[in-house]
């Protein structure tokens, strides 16, 4: 659960502020040392234990006399920095000692039980109290724990995708916004902008399963989803092959610059996930854009 349970993130807890003298201070967000692993962390043999069974330096790094050598003289690109060597993610590493399952956060979107019935749990991570989805409320009645163009950001990143801060960058221009009020109302669907007039997340997305609101309701229209456990999904495209020549050159100077190994892959987007149109084929897009001109 969101709230509840162990994420990496309390994982990677802050080391304990008081070392011994002969040790160097560890980071913030450091993996804490000198105790014991519990019962539900799975050890594996090669890493190793102190003589008490706690865990130590050693039990993730590989390097030799690691605990002696001062924090920013650590070579943390060396093949054996992290035990076993070669990890693409920090999780797989993780994964190694902890239970993946038990870290993933529950996905409070699917506010449907087996039932059809309401999770209410979920509302409130959003709203103060459960809203009575009967009701055409207006924004001061959702109660919600964060201002609109904010609560996204309480759970997901500022740029989760290509153009999500560009969008709310500044107010929409009167064209536009007399493009979304007489779209919205031939399309039966609701666009909500911010009190200047900003484009903002649930724009464009809803945060609510399909059938929480009532389909027929302009706040309750939105693209079917199969599996919202899923989510967005994807398939391999023939021109992946064209977009990543097209890339690579400046792909390698972006990795080279940042010292990164970013990937590129072009894929078709097979299943959309809590839009108020599809974007797939530029139904949501001419909402608000006229591409005529």
């Amino acid at each position: 659960m969101l709230n509840r349970s162990i994420s990496l993130f309390i994982l990677l807890s802050f080391a304990m502020a008081a070392q011994a003298d002969d040790k160097p201070e560890l980071p913030p967000f450091h993996h804490i040392v000198g105790v014991k692993p519990s019962k539900a962390i799975d050890v594996p043999e090669k890493f190793k234990l102190g003589e008490q069974g706690e865990l130590i330096c050693a039990t993730c790094h590989g390097l030799k006399d690691i605990d002696k050598t001062p924090v920013e003289k650590v070579d943390k690109t060396a093949a054996d920095f992290l035990v076993g060597g070669g990890y693409r993610k920090l999780t797989g590493f993780c994964y190694r000692c902890h239970d993946e399952k038990k870290t993933q956060r529950d996905n409070i979107h699917v506010m449907l039980d087996e039932h059809g019935e309401i999770k209410k749990k979920n509302c409130t991570f959003c709203h103060e109290e459960v809203p009575d989805r009967d009701k055409d409320l207006k924004l001061a009645e959702l109660k919600l724990r964060l201002p609109m163009q904010q609560i996204c950001y309480g759970c997901h990143l500022k740029d989760p995708h290509f153009n999500a801060v560009e969008h709310q960058v500044e107010p929409a221009q009167k064209e536009m916004l007399e493009r979304i009020e007489k779209n919205s109302k031939e399309l039966g669907i609701l666009v909500p902008l911010s009190e200047k007039q900003e484009v903002l997340c649930v724009s464009c997305h809803t945060p609510h399963q399909y059938g929480v609101i009532d389909p027929e309701k302009p706040a309750g229209k939105q693209v079917l989803i199969d599996d919202l456990e899923k989510g967005i999904e994807y398939q391999e495209h023939p021109w992946d092959k064209v977009f990543a020549a097209d890339k690579e050159a400046r792909l390698v100077e972006f990795n080279q610059q940042h010292k990164m190994n970013v990937q590129f892959s072009y894929q078709r987007i097979t299943q959309e996930a809590l839009l108020r149109l599809p974007a797939k084929d530029g139904q949501l897009c001419l909402v608000c854009h006229d591409f005529k001109d």
